[in-house]
């Protein structure tokens, strides 16, 4: 009987994922391996995770190394056993096709897709056809810029077109390069990271119809309600925990926000997760506070605090990334006081948060002082309309200058 060879693929994690980074292999080439062990590792949303053995026998080859990017289902290594030629390993690499591997999205943070591997027979085809020169999403992105893609060289393996030579290629056709006044002091590419954001940026400013909408809020009572909770609960809870929790509620009383879309489908949720933007100095990451509308603000102070703590030091897993379905950005602490903010697919609405300052409004007829705070939420008006969005929006800021109910 043929022995058996596995597909080592670029893993699916969750329906978000496309691509994947290859950090490092924990095994060399020619090494034994056992079904489980952590074979590499991958990053993709902004962290690492590792990628399993689904199967016994030795990492007969290694098709992309640290640093490459690849799309979901790619061949990027061989298991065999050592009775398996090279001839029937140098065949199944030649008719491998991403396509001959099915993978299917996570269920939920508990239930992730595969590891990465499928297996045939040795001296059998996995699928006809080779890797293309160019990656399909090189392919995609330079079509969107009217990028003629055999102009384009490759950095890859064997001279393949990358995403990120399609972008080096568009940076330089603009001329920005030739018409600068002065010479750069250093290049360098992308961390996988950055590539993530600039990716999942560049992506929904192109493919999402954003429109905003603003409203200004007295927050001089959230601010009291704050400090009351904090002494009550013996946490330290910030204007932002009540803000995460004032877009739980409103999410939950307007359902037709809190969605994703995928595809031509739009999925609802029961409760609401929120992801929080938090800057680290590997970029910006958005992990989730889970089932929000249900938790005290007390709770959420926990929560937010222990995510902060685990972003910063670099030690955020994939459950606490995917799956959100509303983002909150706040750069009030900053000073700014209003922005946009871009929509993170799946999702369809972001509410970007400024500072809280003092102004001059209107109370009873004659002028006041009051603590304001500017509210703009940024919608997608493929599934949000620009009434449900300014719904939304109401209810918001009647929690927000009404916090008992917090």
């Amino acid at each position: 009987m043929a022995g058996i060879i596995t597909a080592v693929t670029m893993p699916k994690w969750g329906i978000e994922m496309t691509e994947g980074t290859i950090t490092q292999w924990n095994v060399a080439a020619g090494a034994r391996v056992a079904k489980g062990a952590a074979l590499l590792d991958v990053e993709t949303e902004k962290i690492v995770n590792s990628a399993e053995a689904a199967a016994d026998g030795v990492l007969r080859r290694i098709l992309a190394t640290s640093g490459d990017v690849r799309p979901v289902g790619a061949l990027i290594g061989v298991i065999a056993e050592v009775s398996v030629s090279d001839r029937d390993i140098d065949a199944f690499i030649g008719s491998f096709s991403a396509a001959s591997v099915a993978f299917e999205p996570d269920a939920g943070a508990s239930q992730e897709s595969s590891s990465g591997t499928a297996s045939v027979p040795a001296g059998t085809d996995a699928a006809e056809g080779t890797e293309p020169r160019v990656s399909p999403i090189a392919r995609r992105l330079a079509e969107r810029l009217g990028i003629d893609v055999s102009k384009v060289t490759g950095t890859g393996r064997n001279g393949r077109v990358s995403r990120e030579d399609v972008e080096t290629y568009a940076a330089a056709a603009s001329g920005f390069a030739q018409n600068s006044t002065q010479e750069p002091t250093g290049r360098r590419r992308f961390t996988p990271t950055r590539a993530t954001i600039a990716r999942r940026l560049l992506e929904s400013t192109q493919t999402i119809p954003h429109y905003r909408l603003g409203l200004e809020a007295d927050v001089g009572r959230l601010f009291d309600r704050k400090c009351e909770l904090s002494r009550a609960t013996g946490v330290r809870i910030s204007v932002n925990d009540l803000l995460v929790r004032a877009c739980a509620l409103a999410l939950v009383r307007h359902p037709e926000i809190n969605v994703q879309l995928d595809g031509d489908e739009i999925l609802s949720f029961a409760h609401a997760d929120i992801a929080i933007a938090i800057a680290t100095n590997s970029g910006l990451v958005a992990p989730i506070v889970r089932n929000a509308d249900q938790k005290s603000p007390a709770e959420i102070a926990v929560d937010t605090a222990d995510l902060a703590r685990r972003a910063a030091n670099g030690s955020l897993q994939r459950a606490d990334l995917g799956g959100g379905t509303f983002t909150l950005s706040n750069l009030g602490m900053l000073g700014i006081a209003r922005f946009d903010a871009i929509i993170n697919p799946p999702q369809v609405a972001i509410l970007a948060v400024g500072a809280a300052e003092e102004r001059v409004v209107p109370r009873q007829g004659a002028p006041a002082i009051a603590r304001m705070l500017t509210l703009t939420l940024s919608a997608d008006h493929r599934v949000i309309d620009g009434a449900a969005g300014a719904a939304f929006l109401a209810t918001l800021r009647a929690l927000i200058e009404q916090p008992q109910s917090l």
